[in-house]
């Protein structure tokens, strides 16, 4: 276990005066985990950038807000694709395939019972550590993944880098850079998926989120490119017994969305801008202890519907971001 400040080994004590963010590494299976906390304040989250860069932990004043993975095992398998970066798509494809340029791909069956891709495949990718930065004021690192274009479905080379940040405010960021690699133009779709659990179990969960249409899906949960609108939420109201999986679409008139959830014993605002994510999805798992809220740069099924996807042309890039106001009650 190693303990750093600005990526250097320390062995003195800090100044209990003016604490820094701290950050102690270990082992997590076969990978190593980083934790960055702030002393005084209680804040920290926790990172595996060996598989997917994945976030595990997000704490305010150490208070827990994320339902993630408990164990390497879990990490693993990828179950729910918890609080993981969503690339080179979000969400579903039909039968895994698509059309890219007049030709053909296909990616591996994810879903058996809806015949369906799903989430892309970077939070299974091995990133490394680029950037650490620790501060009195906040806490940052960037995992990089240079992807070779080893995946059938997806054999166009990027760089991939994705940003997690907390202040001493309780402010977390997340952002990712893609480039493309490749000598030819690459579709690209990106989302997050975070698992936030701000109460003991979501039904006591106040939900807000801004007007806007729910998508309507075939039973294979695919967009029927229909869509109804929705208020439900537009002023605070508990989730309760609501089951949702659902997509919905921003309002073209819309800049940016907030996404309000507080429960008993913490709260959490969600904000992204509408150009960079004007679709978002929730969803209540079945053992209903979270709701994960996933913004989306795209549609479900964008590579084949085309729905918000992005064609990034060769040696360019694009970058997305969105922040989280933490709170504990």
């Amino acid at each position: 276990m190693g303990r750093y400040l600005c990526g250097q080994r320390y062995t003195q004590d800090l100044d209990i005066t003016s604490p820094m963010f701290e950050l102690r590494t270990e082992a997590f299976g076969r990978f190593q985990q980083y934790h960055f906390f702030h002393p005084r304040q209680g804040h920290g989250f926790s990172v595996v950038p060996g598989c997917g860069a994945t976030l595990l932990r997000l704490r305010c004043k150490e208070v827990e807000l994320l339902d993630g993975y408990a164990s390497p095992e879990a990490l693993e398998m990828g179950q729910g694709a918890k609080s993981a970066l969503l690339f080179p798509f979000p969400n579903r494809l039909r039968d895994g395939s698509y059309r890219w340029l007049g030709k053909a791909y296909r990616f591996p069956i994810d879903e058996p019972t809806t015949q369906t891709a799903i989430h892309g495949f970077a939070y299974r990718e091995p990133f490394v550590v680029a950037r650490i930065e620790l501060t009195k004021e906040h806490a940052e690192i960037t995992c990089l993944l240079d992807y070779d274009g080893h995946c059938a479905g997806y054999p166009f080379p990027v760089t991939i880098e994705v940003t997690y940040s907390l202040t001493d405010r309780g402010l977390f960021g997340w952002s990712a850079w893609i480039k493309n690699r490749h000598t030819e133009p690459i579709p690209v779709g990106l989302g997050w998926h975070p698992y936030f659990r701000v109460a003991e179990r979501v039904d006591a969960c106040v939900l807000r989120c801004p007007p806007c249409e729910r998508e309507l899906l075939d039973e294979r949960q695919l967009p029927l490119l229909k869509r109804e609108a929705f208020t439900d939420f537009e002023r605070p109201h508990p989730i309760g017994s609501r089951v949702f999986d659902d997509c919905f679409r921003l309002p073209a008139t819309a800049t940016l969305c907030d996404i309000h959830l507080k429960g008993d014993h913490s709260a959490v605002r969600l904000s992204f801008s509408r150009s960079l994510f004007p679709f978002f999805q929730l969803f209540t798992p079945p053992d209903r202890r979270s709701i994960a809220v996933e913004p989306m740069s795209c549609l479900i099924n964008a590579f084949e519907n085309g729905e918000g996807l992005r064609e990034l042309a060769p040696g360019s890039d694009w970058s997305a971001a969105l922040v989280v106001q933490c709170e504990a009650l």
